[in-house]
């Protein structure tokens, strides 16, 4: 099968496992949540004040002419509050940002998850590659003592090699038994992620390979800007400005209007009153709100231009590491491995023909099982690499909107 039928068949069950965790990750459910409780903010900031009614009895439970209800007033009103300045609609623009904010957060939060889901798909499937690498090891070691063993009995080879090659087997197992370790916690990290069993997935263990086509590192710098994070800092920014002209908008006292109706009862008579309030701005002008807001939205300028020169160093970084790790696994499957497989086959058939020493054997074979590892290693690294640069891409924030709403 080529490469690129391998990378694509990655790229399939790796979105498999993504759309799983979508329906069933907790963590992704809570950041759902929290784009409700930016709903139901901005729902709340934009109704009015409630209007109150009041009632009010006058000139009752006295003396003489007032010592019954006889002479009672009782007014009948209701009284509102009139927000004026812009406050509703200040406080909905707020409230508003808040929720745009929410979203792209739940975005990030997500992604983040994928992220995390991606490194935890290579690290099982690389675990898995080992604990097949380390029970080849131990085959390969049983075939090494078989042919030392022989060699012994014929009197071509002394004791001490065919203890050095008991020692190498029991080596052997001990890595196989270190590899099963690792691929059962790989599988248990990956299925507390996955909020599912690996078997309910039908997850098919096979080798991963390097994909072909990395993106350019001027397409990550230009993705790197519109992702959820420097939109985040962006809405952030603007919101401060908003809070301002709120804070300044809630600095204009609010009028309180009344009407009612007042019966008297000694004369049989009925009435209208009217009434406005407006409280006085002598003391509190809502200035130490105004100067709070003004920092915040310092802060936010700051915080912004910060943010994005992170995701810039986070790019250069990853984009050097996924490049690096790239070029090994190359190296290793097309160069190294290839070599140190023949350097291994030779030296097996030239010991059993006496034409190479033990200590030639067993170099080559450690060196074709570091050679083994070593490829395991940067083909892990460069999986986490990769999962990085989804990450900053946003590589998956298309398959997010179409599994799941953020509206």
């Amino acid at each position: 099968m080529p490469v690129e039928a391998f990378a694509q068949d990655d790229a399939d069950e790796i979105r498999r496992v993504f759309v799983a965790a979508l329906e069933r990750n907790p963590d992704i459910q809570a950041a759902l949540a929290s784009v409700n409780i930016a709903k139901g903010n901005l729902l709340q900031a934009r109704l009015r004040p409630n209007p109150e009614a009041t009632v009010e009895m006058e000139n009752f439970g006295g003396n003489d002419q007032f010592s019954s209800t006889g002479t009672a007033e009782i007014t009948y009103g209701i009284e509102q509050e009139l927000e004026i300045g812009g406050k509703r609609r200040y406080r909905r623009e707020v409230s508003n940002f808040e929720l745009q904010i929410a979203q792209k957060q739940a975005i990030a939060d997500i992604l983040g998850i994928l992220a995390n889901i991606h490194q935890a798909y290579a690290e099982l499937n690389i675990a898995h590659q080992r604990l097949n690498l380390a029970e080849k090891r131990l085959e390969l070691a049983n075939k090494t003592h078989l042919a030392v063993k022989g060699r012994v009995k014929a009197a071509a080879a002394s004791d001490i090699q065919h203890t050095k090659v008991d020692i190498e087997q029991q080596a052997a197992e001990i890595e196989r038994i270190a590899a099963l370790e690792v691929f059962e916690s790989s599988k248990a990290r990956f299925e507390r992620l996955l909020s599912g069993n690996v078997n309910e997935l039908g997850l098919q263990y096979k080798p991963l390979l390097t994909v072909i086509d990395l993106p350019e590192k001027e397409d990550l710098l230009a993705a790197m800007q519109e992702s959820p994070q420097a939109l985040i800092a962006g809405l952030k920014r603007l919101q401060s400005k908003s809070r301002i002209d709120l804070a300044r908008a809630n600095a204009i006292p609010n009028p309180r209007l009344g009407l009612g109706v007042r019966r008297f009862n000694e004369t049989n008579s009925n009435a209208l009153i009217a009434s406005i309030s407006v409280p006085l701005p002598f003391f509190n002008r809502n200035q130490g709100n105004i100067a709070s807001e003004r920092a915040k939205s310092f802060k936010a300028e700051y915080e912004a231009e910060a943010v994005i020169l992170s995701l810039k160093e986070s790019a250069e970084l990853i984009y050097v590491q996924i490049l690096a790790a790239s070029n090994a696994v190359k190296r290793y499957q097309d160069e190294i491995i290839p070599s140190a497989l023949r350097a291994y086959n030779q030296a097996s058939e030239g010991y059993g023909l006496g034409r190479f020493s033990f200590l030639e054997l067993l170099d080559a074979q450690r060196t074709l099982y570091e050679m083994q590892e070593a490829h395991l290693n940067s083909l892990l690294q460069f999986h986490q690499a990769q999962a990085q640069v989804d990450f900053l891409m946003s590589a998956h924030a298309e398959l997010i909107q179409q599994t799941i709403s953020l509206k």
